[in-house]
């Protein structure tokens, strides 16, 4: 199986994530899952939902939101 985000070839047991034909290596999952979080729209409102003081990727998020956040003012 090949990572549809690094394209590199992963062996089973550093799989993290499969759906249909996208296949997901440990590496990249964080990238990948804050990338698709359905929360992260809410947060870049500004909004600070409680499920994401759970999450173990918040720190990943806060600097992906804030990139995003910084993008759009400069727009």
């Amino acid at each position: 199986m090949k990572c549809s985000i690094c394209g590199s070839t992963v062996d089973t047991a550093k799989v993290a994530y499969i759906k249909g034909s996208t296949v997901i290596c440990s590496d990249c999952f964080p990238t990948y899952y804050v990338r698709n979080c359905p929360l992260t729209p809410r947060r870049v409102r500004g909004e600070s939902p409680l499920n994401c003081r759970y999450c173990s990727y918040k720190a990943q998020c806060d600097s992906y939101v804030k990139s995003l956040i910084s993008n759009s003012k400069g727009s």
